[in-house]
């Protein structure tokens, strides 16, 4: 994973004044041994796929390991699972590609990491993928764009649980732009395959 993809939205919904009854658990494939991120930082998972208890949002954070379980059919099927019985999924940059991969966003709006779009986009091909796009939200998904879009996408997903205005101070107290709009997508003509 990137630290970021995961961490960024956690500071948002781990906000002491975020006011929603929110439990963050930190879930694993397999077990419960630390998960080191693509920038050597280390998170102890508390479950497992197989054992964590139901929940009502569901996150999957990108980073080059999405790859390595792209491919992975066990996971991909338990993932599925999860997905299914949860109210709310976000996907944060490259982890649009796991969210694809089960086939559960097959005809929705997407966005991913707009350097790395065209990996998410072969494991999704019946999926609208939006090339330009900070975060997009179809009914109970919300993705987002490359590692820092996660924490725009949050603070949206921390509206649309309470308000604007609550969201907003979230954001004006860990000093952060937060890309309001969802079309403000600065990054888009950066890259070949999203431009234009």
């Amino acid at each position: 994973m990137d630290l970021l993809d995961i961490l960024g939205p956690m500071r948002i919904f781990g906000e002491k004044n975020a006011t929603v009854d929110l439990k963050i658990n930190f879930i694993a494939p397999h077990n419960l041994n630390p998960v080191r991120s693509t920038q050597q930082v280390e998170i102890t998972p508390h479950y497992t796929l197989d054992n964590a208890p139901k929940m009502d949002f569901f996150v999957i954070p990108g980073g080059m390991g999405a790859r390595v379980y792209a491919e992975k059919k066990d996971v991909i099927k338990k993932i599925k699972a999860r997905v299914e019985e949860a109210t709310w999924c976000m996907s944060i940059c490259t982890g649009a590609g796991i969210l694809a991969k089960t086939g559960l966003v097959d005809g929705f709006n997407m966005t991913t990491n707009k350097a790395a779009f065209e990996w998410p986009v072969s494991l999704g091909p019946n999926v609208n993928w939006i090339k330009r796009a900070r975060w997009v939200q179809d009914g109970k998904f919300v993705s987002s764009s490359g590692v820092s879009a996660g924490i725009d996408a949050a603070l949206y997903i921390l509206s649309e649980w309470t308000s604007f205005a609550h969201a907003d101070v979230i954001a004006t107290k860990i000093e952060y732009s937060w890309h309001t709009d969802a079309n403000d997508d600065p990054f888009a003509d950066k890259y070949p395959y999203t431009r234009g």
